[in-house]
Parts: C-alpha cells; structure tokens; sequence
C-alpha cells in the first residue's frame, strides 16, 4: 500500500509523484523533521562539493589556497531557514494552513533533485570538456527546475492554495525573506560594532593601566 510506506520512501515518492505525493504526504500527516535536516545537510555538503572540487575548467576556484565557508552556509542552511521562517509567516497572513514543520519538511523535500543534480553535474566536470559543457548545463538545470516543480506543487499541498495564491506566497516569501536577511545583516552589523566598542574601552583601560 502507498500510504504503508516507511518515511524514506516518502522522499521517492514526492520526487516522482509531486502532485499527488505532496497531497498524500498531506493527508497520511507523513514525513520526518530529521530526514528534512539531512537533506539540509546534504545541501551544504553538495554546495561545498561543488564549491570547492570539480573539473579545472567549469570552477577555477576550486584550486584556490582561500576558501571560506561562510557563503556557502549562507547559501544553503541560511536560505532554507529564511524561506521556511518567510513562508510559514506569509501564509499565516494569507489563511494558509501549513505549519512551520509541514513548511520544514516540504521545502526540504523539494531540495533532493537540486542536490543531486548539482552533485552529479561536478563529479562530471572531471570527464566533460568545455565542448560537452551542454550536458553539464542540463544536469544542472533539470535538477533545479525540478526542484522548483516540487516546491511549486509541496507549497500548493502545504496551505491547500490554488495555483495563482501559490505564486502570489512564493513571491512574497522571497521578498520576506530578503527582508529577514537584510535585519539580520544590519543586526549582525550592529553587535560588531559595539564589540569594536568595546574592546576599545577594553584596550585603553589596559593602556593606561600599563603606563
């Protein structure tokens, strides 16, 4: 029986069923916060991969002595926490009737033919010429155009929207969450400056002590 299936074999089938597998996933109250953050997990890991491996001639930088982890974090946990904090506030205000675990579990669910894509198009760019570069290119695209199928279709099942409000709540959680990012920027900027502030003080007491 579908509905049998352990939570593992709900990501198979939300990947290859998305308009129904996210209504099912709905009605069954089926999948696993800790999948979710393995997936989430495996983002990062496939951006790094990505980031910092791969073939000389589609990522040069990957043989860079400097490497910072720090956009890649941005890029992958930061991005999906925001859109998950955007999108469960949006459709709070839109009558969605998703939770922040459905969102969670949903948004993560979407992410697995991105991941995969992008790790198989860079294990790839060790064997593709620039001239094969078509078949790295389509790899990529079909997994993140996949990705956004299933996002599409888990937000439509998450707050029981039609098509059209499920565009609107996507745009507007995109903008909330460049709006959540921008206070998070300007509070991180915030703290920094009070701790140069501060340890100001600190060296100037130190200072006068020491003369």
């Amino acid at each position: 029986m579908i509905y049998d299936m352990k939570p593992w074999q709900w990501v198979k089938h939300v990947i290859f069923h998305p308009t129904e597998g996210f209504e099912d996933m709905r009605w069954k109250k089926a999948g696993s916060l800790k999948i979710s953050f393995f997936i989430v997990f495996l983002l990062f890991a496939s951006q790094v991969f990505s980031s910092r491996y791969g073939g000389f001639a589609y990522n040069t930088r990957a043989y860079s002595d400097v490497f910072n982890i720090m956009p890649i974090l941005v890029q992958s946990v930061a991005y999906y926490a925001t859109w998950v904090v955007s999108n469960w506030s949006i459709c709070t205000l839109f009558d969605g009737e998703g939770n922040m675990r459905r969102v969670a579990i949903y948004t993560a669910y979407s992410l697995v033919p991105y991941i995969i894509g992008n790790t198989l198009s860079t294990a790839l760019s060790y064997f593709l010429t620039l001239d094969e570069s078509i078949w790295y290119n389509a790899i990529s695209m079909i997994g993140l155009g996949w990705s956004v199928v299933m996002m599409i279709f888990a937000m439509k099942a998450c707050h029981q929207y039609s098509f059209t409000m499920t565009f609107v709540s996507m745009i507007s959680t995109v903008a909330g969450m460049v709006l959540i990012l921008c206070l998070l920027a300007l509070v991180m900027s915030l703290f920094q400056q009070v701790y140069v502030f501060f340890a100001t003080i600190y060296t100037e007491i130190l200072y006068r002590f020491r003369s």
